[in-house]
């Protein structure tokens, strides 16, 4: 097994030790860098600050060229402050992991698009048009990069409104801006919303006995259980065709307007997920060349799938009162598919973590989206562990160990893992060991960042 390295949110600290890192990194068995979005550091940072002002620009790294925004119809965001020799190091960065025979790709190539139009982000022709051409601009700046990885848009999969701060509310993520979205792709907008209404009007009024009668009855008892509702079926399809058309499109234009050929990855949702958030792992891999869905399964923060689990369950038994956490997660399990093992209520969590958790879950997951591809290679999931992964809790290097072992074992060949500055010695220890030579600090001039730069 192998790893491609995330740096993210701080270029400057590989960029100022680029030579050493690599070292570190080849004997660990990294074989690519991830790195972006595509920003350097501002001067007017605090020490101990993770980000610029929200008021304050954003240091890109490069001059826009106002030829690839003019040919795709869209304004060129402005020039940044120069950073002369920032810039120059970068490149410096990017050209030395090329020449070592590291795959180069940037994460969120679109980052600094100009302005777009006003219509929905997924439907909105100016507004696509303008994240390709920041894309295309990123590329040809760096042509020692391979591609690009996406990281969404994509709609939303938490129910839990206390977490609206993160992730999307399903239940606000159908406003009167896609009503043109739908009409394109063959569907009513109102028809949508209603059927969305009806989904949140009947998770208030769950029963335990339905649970039981349904919930283990495969996608007919899902179905009867979510009220035998055939609009909500066309809600959710259309979360895939809107996705799917908008990432298809995306792909077209980079092929059509590049001066060069060039990969694209997108990072799904874990597999279970995935569908929910219109993804469809299958029609993805039949254009994308990279698929990176999340194998990220912390508790709390978000993105975790425990978390996200456990949200499920406490807000299902929030709004209704009846029902034992052993109800909600038989409808966890009913919409996707998911048991956890040894978790019968919520303090079961706390412990969820198990080697038959990893065994199970990790191997299924990583069995589902090896499945749509003809070479693993195409498959490089997400990894978060550490001290706070996504804000988590905390997974150690066991769990990483374990995680790492049930996924290779499934045909695993590589993982991407997020992000550098948060490395720790424990992660990198076991990381090298599996992909790579075993790390011995006391030989090694690298030393893993640890950072906790969320």
């Amino acid at each position: 097994m192998k790893l491609w390295m995330d740096v993210m949110r701080d270029l400057e600290h590989l960029m100022e030790d680029y030579d050493q890192i690599y070292d570190g990194w080849a004997e660990g068995g990294v074989d690519g860098l991830v790195i972006g979005p595509l920003v350097f550091n501002s001067p007017k940072l605090l020490p101990g600050t993770k980000s610029a002002p929200m008021d304050e620009p954003p240091a890109m790294t490069y001059d826009p060229d106002p030829r690839v925004y003019k040919r795709l119809g869209v304004q060129a965001p402005p020039a940044p402050e120069p950073m002369p020799e920032k810039r120059r190091l970068l490149e410096q960065t990017l050209r030395a992991a090329k020449d070592r025979g590291f795959s180069v790709w940037i994460f969120q190539a679109q980052t600094g698009a100009g302005p777009g139009g006003d219509g929905h982000s997924l439907s909105d022709e100016k507004t696509r048009a303008a994240t390709c051409a920041r894309m295309i601009d990123t590329l040809q700046h760096y042509p020692m990069a391979d591609g690009a990885i996406m990281d969404g848009p994509e709609w939303g999969y938490e129910i839990a409104p206390h977490h609206m701060n993160h992730r999307s509310f399903i239940f606000h993520d159908l406003p009167q801006s896609a009503a043109p979205l739908c009409l394109a792709l063959g569907y009513d907008y109102e028809t949508l919303v209603a059927a969305k209404d009806r989904l949140f009007a009947h998770l208030h009024h769950l029963n335990p006995r339905r649970i039981r009668l349904h919930s283990s009855g495969g996608m007919l008892g899902a179905f009867q259980l979510l009220g035998s509702d055939p609009d909500l079926l066309a809600w959710c399809q259309f979360r895939v065709d809107s996705l799917m058309a908008y990432f298809s499109n995306v792909r077209e234009c980079l092929a059509t307007e590049m001066d060069r050929p060039i990969k694209l990855g997108v990072g799904p949702r874990s597999a279970a997920f995935a569908p929910l958030c219109g993804y469809d792992f299958a029609q993805l891999a039949a254009f994308m060349d990279v698929l990176l869905p999340k194998h990220y399964f912390f508790h709390r923060g978000f993105d975790g799938m425990l978390g996200t689990v456990y949200r499920y369950v406490e807000t299902l038994c929030e709004w209704n009162p009846g029902l034992s956490d052993k109800d909600a997660l038989e409808v966890v399990q009913a919409l996707f598919g998911l048991v956890l093992p040894g978790v019968a209520s919520r303090s079961d969590f706390e412990g969820a973590l198990t080697p038959e958790f990893y065994e199970q879950v990790v191997t299924q997951e990583t069995l589902r989206a090896l499945a749509v591809v003809d070479h693993p290679d195409r498959i490089v999931p997400w990894l978060d562990t550490g001290r706070a992964p996504h804000d988590g809790d905390p997974m150690s290097g066991r769990d990483l160990r374990l995680l790492l072992q049930a996924a290779q074992s499934a045909g695993l060949q590589r993982f991407l893992y997020h992000h550098h500055g948060n490395l720790t010695e424990g992660e990198w220890t076991v990381i090298s060991e599996i992909c790579g030579t075993r790390w011995e600090p006391r030989q090694s001039n690298y030393r893993p960042p640890d950072m906790m730069v969320l």
